[in-house]
């Protein structure tokens, strides 16, 4: 008769925890870094913003409608070959940066986009008038009056970056995931499917409250 102890996996457990942290965190940073900026090239960019050029607001809007409209699960597939070549192997939380960055970036940019086009039009004519200079008026109005929503935007992304890792630990990345996969599902545990389900609620839940709390402050100080 099988060992039926579900207790004797909760060391794979927090190793598999450990990585969906990991994989959070690692991609968030790269998400949000190349997010931000792929955002500011769209608002900047786009006819009749601050520095309109047509043609690069419409290759890169394209580049980033692209990269939105492909599922994720397919995503993680199409870039094994890059994956292999930038990491060495398309297995293992690492590995799993790759296709988190590339499939979560477009759609936090566009978020960025929307937080920067709430700032009023009449900022950017007075920032006209006085000579603002375009990174003065990126890192001295633009960024600053847009920080709230761009909280927000982070707080829905790194949310939408736990739920990836357990798509990408489904093909081998690891993490919570996975072992609920391998551990809970495929083994006939229940005990393990529902720690792992409680584990990824409780980080969501962390990371929306985090970022509630911030944008309270961040509004309050204004």
């Amino acid at each position: 008769m099988p060992n039926r102890d579900w207790t004797i996996y909760l060391p794979d457990f927090w190793v598999a925890l450990g990585q969906t942290l990991y994989m959070t965190a690692a991609s968030g940073v790269l998400v949000v870094t190349l997010g931000i900026a792929i955002g500011l090239i769209l608002y900047l960019t786009a006819p009749g913003s601050w520095a309109p050029k047509p043609v690069v607001y419409y290759a890169v809007n394209t580049i980033v409608n692209t990269g939105r409209s492909i599922p994720f699960i397919i995503l993680i597939v199409i870039l094994i070959p890059v994956t292999r070549l930038i990491v060495g192997t398309p297995l293992g939380p690492v590995a799993a940066l790759v296709p988190l960055t590339v499939g979560f970036t477009p759609f936090f940019s566009r978020l960025i986009e929307g937080n920067l086009r709430e700032l009023d039009q009449g900022r950017i004519e007075a920032a006209r008038v006085i000579g603002v200079t375009t990174p003065q008026f990126i890192f001295r109005i633009l960024l600053p009056e847009s920080l709230s929503g761009i909280i927000g935007s982070v707080t829905i992304i790194l949310v939408g970056l736990v739920e990836g890792t357990a798509v990408a630990g489904a093909i081998g990345a690891g993490g919570v995931g996975d072992f609920a996969l391998t551990y809970g599902y495929q083994r006939w545990y229940t005990e393990l499917i529902l720690l792992s389900v409680i584990s990824m609620v409780v980080i969501v839940q962390a990371i929306q409250i985090t970022g509630d709390v911030w944008v309270r402050l961040r509004r309050h100080k204004r």
